[in-house]
């Protein structure tokens, strides 16, 4: 029951050194492996957009019962693991890229007067994902206007799993770092 007890609360500290984002040494008595591993926000972004092609247009949507543009794009982000704005005015946080240099998962705002009106998502070749009307299904289309400037809250996101292994007699290696994301 003693080594019962120790393991529960092996696990557990180094749970929350995981979820701290701290590094730590692993302990070799019913230790927990973790994996490292970084995955790009702007591929799941894509990812996710496409999955969602076909969905239906409904102003103030953001499900996928229906989605207006920025709906759409708040949805895709958080489907990937990113928090955005719900608005296209919103939206106009993060990093200003040129738009000679946006890449796929950039989100294009559109803007009229100093307002932006429209949001979507850059799918690379000139395309954007986006639920553009009433009548047209989210889809990829061609970029219509060149009234949009970019942003890119994409990045790379260190996730961390945890799965238990057979008791060993050495510690497994701790790589984690502050600011680590731990599901």
């Amino acid at each position: 029951m003693r080594s019962h007890a120790r393991i529960s609360a092996s696990l557990a500290l180094g749970s929350a050194l995981v979820l701290t984002g701290l590094a730590g040494p692993a302990f070799a008595e019913g230790s927990s492996a973790v994996k490292v591993s970084k995955v790009s926000t702007a591929k799941e972004v894509i990812s996710e957009a496409k999955q969602l092609k076909g969905k239906p247009y409904r102003y103030g949507g953001a499900t996928p019962s229906g989605f207006d543009c920025s709906g759409y794009v708040q949805y895709v982000y958080k489907q990937a693991g990113k928090k955005i704005g719900r608005t296209s005015g919103a939206q106009l946080s993060g990093a200003s890229i040129p738009k000679s240099k946006k890449k796929p998962g950039d989100i294009l705002i559109f803007m009229r007067g100093g307002t932006a009106y429209h949001s979507a998502i850059y799918a690379g070749d000139g395309k954007m994902w986006e639920a553009q009307r009433t009548g047209v299904p989210v889809g990829k289309h061609g970029i219509w206007s060149s009234g949009y400037v970019v942003r890119r809250p994409a990045g790379t996101v260190t996730v961390a799993k945890t799965s238990a292994k057979e008791a060993s007699s050495t510690p497994a290696p701790s790589s984690l770092g502050a600011g680590t994301y731990a599901p």
